[in-house]
């Protein structure tokens, strides 16, 4: 009788299948997650500039015309530029002007933050 160790061609075939399945998967995961965290800083970033913005109205730093009208800008955040848009509504209280934010990535004009807040006026 010949005993000979070792894999048949046939179960190598099967086993690099497998390894080439579950490897692909996770290639496709880790290329998912890197996407992610990209659109996740971006939006952060997009969070801080509407931020700024909202306080920079509060200040008196910058002037936001009321709705209709709006005050469409580009500042520079992280060295990357990004187009805003401001303006302020009048709510039944008549002291109190609600501020909107819009923030778009200046390549892509695609909105990646939209806030709202309020302002006193006296």
């Amino acid at each position: 009788m010949d005993n000979k160790a070792g894999f048949t061609l046939i179960e190598v075939l099967v086993a690099l299948a497998i390894i080439s399945i579950a490897l692909t998967a996770i290639l496709k995961i880790t290329s998912q997650t890197i996407k992610n965290t990209f659109y996740l800083q971006e939006k952060t970033i997009a969070l801080w500039v509407a931020e700024n913005t909202i306080n920079e109205i509060r200040a008196g730093i910058i002037k936001a015309p009321l709705a209709p009208d709006l005050l469409k800008e580009e500042k520079e955040a992280l060295n990357q530029q990004w187009s805003y848009s401001a303006s302020l509504k009048n709510t039944p209280n008549v002291h109190i002007k609600e501020i909107s934010v819009d923030v778009y990535m200046t390549q892509q004009h695609m909105r990646l933050a939209h806030l709202e807040s309020y302002l006193y006026e006296p």
